[in-house]
């Protein structure tokens, strides 16, 4: 009998069934007959996942969603992690079998407001940053989203049917025959391997202060968008080549002031990302990394707080097993933090995904971890939306406390000038002061040529922009209270957004709602949207733990005192 059927027929028999004084056999014959099903060969029948991947692809291409060879290798790889979520989280006996009431609760929920209230029961009642001391500075070089292509051919079409061109293949269309330039395209292209290179020689030539304690941070993503062809060695290389030109060119010269702090990369990609990056890590931090998906690194005054958001992606299909914090992150980032207070030690964070982009249970309580430590976190750098702003955190009342500041990209990709940028921070309470955001002017140098020196201009610094002194979360949330009144500075947002491409349009609302708010949900509702839940809460139970019965609590006890005999 196929097994969905056995699985619906325990279901309509538990729904009418309550628990009795044979709780116990009933429980263990549930779990024996689940785990039973578990175990019979080809679960998943290759058919209907044949058959569900033809409709997904179906839909997709009628839908002109993408063409259908996109859609068919982008569905290709998605459904293996897909399937082997839900057979996972929801075809295992401690969740069927409670369900059908044969077994008591394996899980308990974990309620949102109960998590935020404990986090915040002991918040200080001063969380406003110190005053600046300003005797000596600090550098940051923030870089994001190379996406370098080693397919990228000049002279290419750059706009083709696909989600990426400036490739061989594709022909110059009627309506806009422009053709991809030498050393890049302001276009749905990504950037030339050659590009990169001369980018790491200006960053030694022309960006780094010898004089000046340096950071690099580097926040993710390394390969190209072909996302529906990739394949893991292939990224695994691309990263691979990136690293060894930072390396190369930079690192061994500048290591007593640079240190790599990047994030993006999947668990099952950790050896391979912790191995690339402990040289400089260290053997410690690299192997915690390895283990965690995350690592803290501390430098005097100063902890780098680094994660992998893959934890809070709603499109990372490998949270069907588990949204719940899977790597322990938040409890683990909590006892850092108690650590730095101790010690006024400033913090940072830093992944590749924002959390305005995040699920927003995950947001929702980073946001409550930031709030009980924002007097300590001083910073928060994120990538990911390949254009520039910054997203203020909120506290319970709705006053501003802390700042994430988004970076452009390198990549042109999608329409984009390569950008990057270098943050001044004060020195003794690592405040950010300043930053210079950094593009290339691409028409200038695609028409010099190969033998062109590349040079990245300055395009703006922040306090000049946008007409501010200090850098503070009240400062950030003036500029936006003046959007309403001043066009001129709606229009600086959004060529900035588009990384000095051209204007979007984006109206005072749609800019300030952008920018004060670090959870989705509050965008939504501040820009007028209907809210709606993502994927993860229509179809998982919610976030929740395995309770701990006492008698499991002995047992626990039991054996950790005869490891300790031993």
């Amino acid at each position: 009998m196929n097994k969905y059927i056995i699985l619906l027929i325990l279901c309509s028999i538990g729904f009418s069934s309550s628990l009795t004084q044979q709780e116990k056999f009933f429980c263990k014959q549930c779990h024996h007959f689940v785990h039973t099903i578990q175990k019979v060969e080809h679960f998943w029948d290759k058919s209907i996942v044949w058959f569900l991947e033809l409709i997904a692809e179906g839909y997709c291409a009628y839908s002109n969603i993408e063409k259908y060879s996109v859609c068919k290798g982008a569905i290709h790889e998605m459904t293996p992690v897909i399937f082997e979520g839900i057979q996972t989280r929801f075809l295992d006996e401690d969740f069927i079998c409670p369900l059908i009431k044969w077994c008591p609760k394996v899980y308990e929920e974990l309620k949102l407001e109960d998590y935020i209230s404990n986090i915040l029961k002991d918040k200080p009642e001063n969380t406003q940053w110190p005053e600046i001391d300003g005797t000596d500075t600090i550098e940051i070089i923030h870089v994001s989203d190379i996406h370098t292509d080693l397919f990228y051919k000049e002279g290419s079409a750059q706009n083709c049917d696909e989600p990426l061109c400036c490739r061989e293949g594709f022909k110059l269309k009627d309506y806009n025959p422009k053709k991809a330039g030498y050393w890049g395209s302001a276009a749905v292209c990504d950037l030339p391997e050659r590009t990169f290179e001369q980018f790491v020689n200006f960053l030694k030539t022309d960006v780094i202060n010898p004089d000046k304690k340096t950071f690099l941070f580097w926040t993710g993503d390394n390969v190209q968008h072909d996302v529906w062809k990739q394949g893991r060695e292939y990224n695994i290389i691309n990263s691979k080549r990136i690293l060894q030109k930072f390396l190369r060119k930079l690192i061994q010269e500048y290591l007593q002031y640079l240190k790599l702090e990047t994030t993006k990369c999947f668990h099952n990609l950790r050896v391979e990302f912790s191995n690339m990056w402990r040289d400089w890590l260290g053997d410690e931090t690299a192997q915690f990394f390895k283990e965690n998906g995350f690592y803290a690194k501390e430098f005097d005054n100063l902890k780098v707080i680094a994660f992998d958001s893959q934890i809070c992606n709603p499109d990372n299909w490998y949270l069907l097993k588990d949204p719940t914090d899977p790597t322990g992150f938040l409890d683990w980032a909590e006892q850092e933090l108690k650590k730095s207070e101790q010690k006024d030690q400033a913090v940072y964070f830093t992944a590749h995904i924002f959390t305005q982009e995040c699920m927003v249970p995950w947001a929702k309580r980073f946001n409550a971890l930031v709030e009980r430590y924002a007097y300590i976190v001083r910073g928060q750098i994120y990538g990911h939306a390949h254009g520039e702003f910054y997203n203020l955190y909120k506290d319970q009342n709705g006053k501003p406390m802390n700042i994430a500041y988004i970076s452009s990209s390198l990549t042109t990709y999608n329409n984009k000038l390569p950008s990057f940028r270098k943050f001044i921070v004060d020195a003794k309470t690592m405040i950010p002061i300043n930053y210079y955001e950094y593009r290339l002017n691409l028409d200038k140098y695609n028409y010099i040529g190969k033998d062109a020196i590349l040079k990245w201009d300055i395009a703006f610094d922040f306090l000049s922009e946008y007409g501010v002194t200090t850098m503070y979360p009240s400062d950030l949330q003036a500029i936006t209270e003046r959007l309403f009144t001043e066009p001129e500075l709606v229009k600086k947002f959004d060529f900035n957004q588009n990384s000095g491409t051209g204007l979007s349009g984006d109206t005072p609302q749609y800019l300030y709602c952008l920018l004060n708010n670090s959870i989705k949900d509050n965008l939504k509702v501040c820009k007028g949207e209907t809210l709606t839940k993502d994927w993860t809460q229509y179809i998982s139970p919610g976030w929740r733990r395995r309770i701990d019965t006492s008698d499991k609590k002995v047992e626990k006890k039991s054996k950790k005192q005869k490891k300790q005999k031993k």
